[in-house]
């Protein structure tokens, strides 16, 4: 799996931090400062995919049973009333 040029546009202070970084020596170029804080980011949100990934497989189940799999109380359950998923 081979590296894709992605275009991006960043407004002027997020980009004058990336040019900090490098003149500071903390990352070579800004390729690679953009591609390891992407990186970090994305590490922060593993338990946000971990927990999407596992509701997908609810739904999926919802929608093989006709049922939904689990009753839930509270708060997650009224959001998903909202959404119509209850």
């Amino acid at each position: 799996m081979g590296s894709r040029v992605v275009p991006l546009r960043l407004d002027a202070k997020t980009l004058e931090l990336i040019s900090m970084l490098v003149r500071l020596g903390v990352f070579s170029s800004k390729s690679e400062a953009l591609r390891e804080l992407i990186k970090a980011g994305i590490k922060s949100y593993e338990g946000v995919s971990r927990i999407a990934k596992a509701v997908e497989e609810l739904f999926k189940i919802e929608e093989k049973e006709k049922d939904i799999p689990i009753r839930l109380e509270g708060g997650l359950k009224q959001l998903l009333e909202e959404r119509g998923r209850v």
